[in-house]
Protein backbone atom coordinates (compact mmCIF):
# COMPACT_ATOMS: atom_id res chain seq x y z
CA UNK A 1 0.00 0.00 0.00
CA UNK A 2 1.09 3.41 -0.93
CA UNK A 3 1.50 5.79 2.23
CA UNK A 4 3.56 8.59 0.73
CA UNK A 5 3.44 10.15 -2.14
CA UNK A 6 5.59 12.94 -3.39
CA UNK A 7 4.51 15.29 -6.45
CA UNK A 8 6.18 17.89 -8.54
CA UNK A 9 5.21 21.12 -9.09
CA UNK A 10 5.79 22.97 -12.54
CA UNK A 11 4.41 20.88 -15.37
CA UNK A 12 3.17 18.35 -12.96
CA UNK A 13 0.48 19.86 -10.40
CA UNK A 14 0.47 23.18 -12.15
CA UNK A 15 -1.33 23.89 -15.61
CA UNK A 16 0.13 25.99 -17.88
CA UNK A 17 -1.05 29.01 -16.04
CA UNK A 18 0.63 28.14 -13.14
CA UNK A 19 -2.47 26.71 -11.19
CA UNK A 20 -3.67 24.06 -9.31
CA UNK A 21 -7.04 22.87 -10.94
CA UNK A 22 -9.81 21.97 -8.18
CA UNK A 23 -9.81 18.56 -9.59
CA UNK A 24 -6.16 18.40 -8.38
CA UNK A 25 -6.88 19.27 -5.22
CA UNK A 26 -9.74 17.23 -4.67
CA UNK A 27 -7.71 14.34 -5.88
CA UNK A 28 -4.90 15.02 -3.23
CA UNK A 29 -7.93 15.53 -0.44
CA UNK A 30 -8.81 12.02 -1.43
CA UNK A 31 -5.65 10.28 -1.13
CA UNK A 32 -4.98 12.02 2.42
CA UNK A 33 -8.16 10.45 3.50
CA UNK A 34 -6.95 7.30 2.37
CA UNK A 35 -4.12 7.42 4.55
CA UNK A 36 -1.58 8.49 2.22
CA UNK A 37 0.70 11.42 3.09
CA UNK A 38 1.35 13.79 -0.26
CA UNK A 39 4.31 16.34 -0.07
CA UNK A 40 5.72 18.30 -2.55
CA UNK A 41 8.84 17.91 -4.09
CA UNK A 42 10.06 20.81 -6.36
CA UNK A 43 12.70 22.77 -7.71
CA UNK A 44 11.92 26.22 -6.77
CA UNK A 45 12.26 27.70 -3.17
CA UNK A 46 10.47 29.05 -0.28
CA UNK A 47 10.06 32.02 -1.92
CA UNK A 48 8.52 30.59 -5.07
CA UNK A 49 6.13 27.84 -3.31
CA UNK A 50 4.54 30.21 -0.43
CA UNK A 51 1.26 30.60 -2.43
CA UNK A 52 0.69 27.26 -2.75
CA UNK A 53 0.72 26.32 0.46
CA UNK A 54 -2.72 27.17 2.12
CA UNK A 55 -4.67 26.05 -1.27
CA UNK A 56 -3.25 22.76 -0.56
CA UNK A 57 -3.58 22.86 3.28
CA UNK A 58 -0.22 21.89 3.11
CA UNK A 59 1.57 21.57 6.93
CA UNK A 60 4.25 18.97 5.98
CA UNK A 61 7.54 19.75 5.17
CA UNK A 62 8.40 20.31 1.45
CA UNK A 63 11.39 19.24 -0.77
CA UNK A 64 12.65 22.25 -2.19
CA UNK A 65 15.49 23.51 -4.57
CA UNK A 66 16.13 19.82 -5.93
CA UNK A 67 16.41 17.95 -2.94
CA UNK A 68 18.86 20.88 -1.10
CA UNK A 69 16.05 21.77 1.73
CA UNK A 70 13.29 19.93 3.32
CA UNK A 71 11.76 22.05 4.99
CA UNK A 72 8.47 24.80 5.21
CA UNK A 73 8.54 28.18 3.77
CA UNK A 74 6.34 29.53 6.87
CA UNK A 75 9.05 27.69 9.35
CA UNK A 76 12.75 28.70 10.60
CA UNK A 77 13.58 25.09 11.46
CA UNK A 78 14.64 22.82 8.58
CA UNK A 79 14.70 18.93 8.51
CA UNK A 80 17.39 18.60 5.68
CA UNK A 81 19.92 21.25 4.24
CA UNK A 82 22.70 21.46 1.81
CA UNK A 83 24.57 24.48 0.68
CA UNK A 84 26.51 25.26 -2.51
CA UNK A 85 30.48 25.80 -1.70
CA UNK A 86 31.45 29.70 -1.45
CA UNK A 87 34.07 29.01 -4.24
CA UNK A 88 31.18 27.23 -6.26
CA UNK A 89 28.43 29.57 -6.20
CA UNK A 90 31.29 32.48 -7.00
CA UNK A 91 32.16 30.41 -10.43
CA UNK A 92 29.03 30.55 -11.39
CA UNK A 93 27.91 33.99 -10.73
CA UNK A 94 30.90 35.37 -12.07
CA UNK A 95 31.13 33.09 -15.18
CA UNK A 96 26.68 34.33 -15.98
CA UNK A 97 28.14 37.90 -15.10
CA UNK A 98 31.31 37.77 -17.46
CA UNK A 99 28.74 35.89 -20.48
CA UNK A 100 26.11 38.08 -19.94
CA UNK A 101 23.41 34.83 -18.83
CA UNK A 102 20.29 34.76 -15.63
CA UNK A 103 21.37 34.37 -12.61
CA UNK A 104 19.18 34.04 -9.78
CA UNK A 105 20.46 32.90 -6.58
CA UNK A 106 18.10 30.94 -4.62
CA UNK A 107 18.46 31.47 -0.47
CA UNK A 108 15.39 30.82 2.04
CA UNK A 109 15.31 35.28 2.82
CA UNK A 110 14.97 36.35 -0.97
CA UNK A 111 16.08 35.48 -4.62
CA UNK A 112 18.94 37.48 -5.42
CA UNK A 113 19.05 38.33 -8.99
CA UNK A 114 19.47 41.21 -11.70
CA UNK A 115 16.00 42.35 -13.27
CA UNK A 116 15.02 40.11 -16.21
CA UNK A 117 11.86 38.51 -17.23
CA UNK A 118 11.14 35.96 -14.51
CA UNK A 119 12.02 38.20 -11.66
CA UNK A 120 9.09 40.58 -13.74
CA UNK A 121 6.58 37.60 -14.07
CA UNK A 122 6.40 37.07 -10.32
CA UNK A 123 6.17 40.39 -8.91
CA UNK A 124 3.42 41.01 -11.67
CA UNK A 125 1.97 37.76 -9.49
CA UNK A 126 2.97 39.58 -6.23
CA UNK A 127 0.72 42.25 -6.89
CA UNK A 128 -2.17 39.43 -6.52
CA UNK A 129 -0.60 38.15 -3.48
CA UNK A 130 -0.93 38.67 0.41
CA UNK A 131 2.41 40.42 1.83
CA UNK A 132 3.12 36.85 3.34
CA UNK A 133 2.65 35.32 0.50
CA UNK A 134 4.90 37.55 -2.08
CA UNK A 135 8.17 36.43 -3.32
CA UNK A 136 11.19 38.94 -2.29
CA UNK A 137 13.60 39.93 -4.53
CA UNK A 138 17.05 41.73 -4.07
CA UNK A 139 19.13 42.96 -7.08
CA UNK A 140 22.38 42.41 -5.13
CA UNK A 141 25.86 43.19 -7.35
CA UNK A 142 27.93 42.35 -4.97
CA UNK A 143 29.05 39.41 -4.95
CA UNK A 144 31.05 39.13 -1.73
CA UNK A 145 27.54 40.17 -0.25
CA UNK A 146 25.86 37.50 -1.91
CA UNK A 147 27.99 34.97 -0.64
CA UNK A 148 27.40 35.78 2.90
CA UNK A 149 23.99 34.10 2.36
CA UNK A 150 23.45 30.43 2.62
CA UNK A 151 22.73 29.54 -1.12
CA UNK A 152 20.86 26.55 -1.78
CA UNK A 153 20.84 26.37 -5.47
CA UNK A 154 21.52 28.95 -8.40
CA UNK A 155 19.15 28.77 -11.65
CA UNK A 156 21.02 29.98 -14.68
CA UNK A 157 18.08 30.79 -17.80
CA UNK A 158 19.32 30.60 -21.55
CA UNK A 159 17.08 30.58 -23.94
CA UNK A 160 19.69 30.60 -26.90
CA UNK A 161 20.46 26.65 -28.13
CA UNK A 162 24.39 27.45 -28.42
CA UNK A 163 24.73 29.73 -25.58
CA UNK A 164 22.84 27.32 -23.47
CA UNK A 165 25.02 24.22 -24.34
CA UNK A 166 28.43 26.25 -23.80
CA UNK A 167 26.82 27.07 -19.67
CA UNK A 168 25.91 23.23 -19.69
CA UNK A 169 29.39 21.98 -20.64
CA UNK A 170 30.47 24.93 -17.89
CA UNK A 171 28.53 23.54 -15.61
CA UNK A 172 29.16 20.15 -16.28
CA UNK A 173 32.63 20.77 -14.96
CA UNK A 174 31.64 22.30 -11.38
CA UNK A 175 33.88 19.72 -9.23
CA UNK A 176 31.48 19.47 -6.12
CA UNK A 177 27.65 20.58 -7.59
CA UNK A 178 25.12 18.30 -8.87
CA UNK A 179 23.14 19.68 -12.29
CA UNK A 180 20.23 19.18 -14.13
CA UNK A 181 17.55 20.97 -16.04
CA UNK A 182 14.22 21.55 -14.69
CA UNK A 183 12.88 23.30 -18.17
CA UNK A 184 13.92 23.83 -21.33
CA UNK A 185 16.58 26.87 -20.71
CA UNK A 186 17.09 26.38 -17.47
CA UNK A 187 20.27 25.15 -15.60
CA UNK A 188 19.72 23.87 -12.13
CA UNK A 189 23.06 24.06 -10.15
CA UNK A 190 22.76 22.38 -6.49
CA UNK A 191 25.15 21.09 -4.02
CA UNK A 192 26.66 17.77 -5.07
CA UNK A 193 24.70 14.82 -3.92
CA UNK A 194 21.76 16.69 -3.67
CA UNK A 195 18.58 15.72 -5.96
CA UNK A 196 14.43 14.93 -5.07
CA UNK A 197 15.43 11.17 -5.12
CA UNK A 198 18.40 11.65 -2.14
CA UNK A 199 15.62 14.00 -0.45
CA UNK A 200 12.67 11.54 -0.45
CA UNK A 201 15.03 8.54 0.64
CA UNK A 202 16.00 10.36 3.64
CA UNK A 203 12.33 11.77 4.21
CA UNK A 204 10.87 8.47 3.95
CA UNK A 205 13.31 6.67 6.00
CA UNK A 206 12.90 9.66 9.01
CA UNK A 207 9.10 8.97 8.78
CA UNK A 208 9.68 5.39 8.89
CA UNK A 209 7.88 4.44 5.38
CA UNK A 210 9.32 1.34 3.18
CA UNK A 211 10.45 2.30 -0.83
CA UNK A 212 7.53 0.31 -1.91
CA UNK A 213 5.50 2.84 -0.03
CA UNK A 214 6.57 5.52 -1.81
CA UNK A 215 5.03 7.35 -5.05
CA UNK A 216 6.27 10.04 -7.32
CA UNK A 217 4.68 11.88 -10.07
CA UNK A 218 6.72 14.23 -12.30
CA UNK A 219 7.49 15.54 -15.74
CA UNK A 220 11.54 16.87 -15.88
CA UNK A 221 14.96 15.53 -15.86
CA UNK A 222 15.17 16.90 -12.26
CA UNK A 223 12.18 14.50 -11.48
CA UNK A 224 13.99 11.60 -12.63
CA UNK A 225 16.02 10.47 -9.01
CA UNK A 226 12.84 10.21 -7.60
CA UNK A 227 11.05 8.35 -10.26
CA UNK A 228 13.53 6.11 -10.12
CA UNK A 229 13.77 5.79 -6.37
CA UNK A 230 9.72 5.80 -6.13
CA UNK A 231 8.01 1.98 -6.23
CA UNK A 232 5.01 3.96 -8.04
CA UNK A 233 6.75 6.19 -10.04
CA UNK A 234 4.46 8.20 -12.81
CA UNK A 235 5.36 10.62 -15.41
CA UNK A 236 3.51 13.28 -16.77
CA UNK A 237 2.06 13.17 -20.40
CA UNK A 238 3.81 16.33 -21.08
CA UNK A 239 6.74 14.65 -19.44
CA UNK A 240 10.90 14.69 -21.12
CA UNK A 241 11.94 11.99 -22.30
CA UNK A 242 14.18 11.22 -19.27
CA UNK A 243 11.14 11.59 -17.14
CA UNK A 244 9.64 9.09 -19.32
CA UNK A 245 11.90 6.36 -19.36
CA UNK A 246 12.00 6.48 -15.40
CA UNK A 247 8.72 5.93 -15.17
CA UNK A 248 6.80 2.71 -14.55
CA UNK A 249 3.58 4.26 -15.21
CA UNK A 250 1.74 7.28 -17.28
CA UNK A 251 -0.79 10.07 -17.07
CA UNK A 252 -2.19 13.21 -18.62
CA UNK A 253 -0.96 16.22 -19.05
CA UNK A 254 -0.67 19.48 -16.54
CA UNK A 255 -3.32 21.13 -18.40
CA UNK A 256 -5.35 17.66 -18.37
CA UNK A 257 -5.54 17.19 -14.60
CA UNK A 258 -2.88 14.00 -15.01
CA UNK A 259 -2.53 14.32 -11.66
CA UNK A 260 -5.99 13.64 -10.67
CA UNK A 261 -5.90 10.93 -13.13
CA UNK A 262 -2.61 8.87 -11.83
CA UNK A 263 -3.75 9.23 -8.45
CA UNK A 264 -7.49 8.23 -8.54
CA UNK A 265 -6.33 5.41 -11.29
CA UNK A 266 -2.79 3.69 -9.77
CA UNK A 267 -3.53 5.03 -5.89
CA UNK A 268 -7.05 4.62 -5.10
CA UNK A 269 -7.71 2.74 -8.28
CA UNK A 270 -10.98 4.11 -8.50
CA UNK A 271 -10.75 6.52 -12.05
CA UNK A 272 -13.18 5.35 -15.06
CA UNK A 273 -12.54 6.66 -18.38
CA UNK A 274 -15.62 8.42 -20.07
Amino acid sequence: MIKLLAIDLDGTLLNENLEISSENVEAITLARKAGIKVIIATGRPEQLVKPYIEQLNMEDDLIMYNGSVIGHPFKEEKLYSKELSKESAREVIEFCEKHDYICMVYTKAAIISKPNYRVTFFEEKNKLLSDKNKCVFKDIRDIDEILSEEINKILLIEKDVNKYNIAKDFAKELKDCSVVQSQNGFIDINPMGASKGAALAFYSKKLGFKRHEIAAVGDQDNDVSMLEFAELSIAMGNASEGAVNAAKYHTLTNNENGVAIAIMKYLLKSWTKC
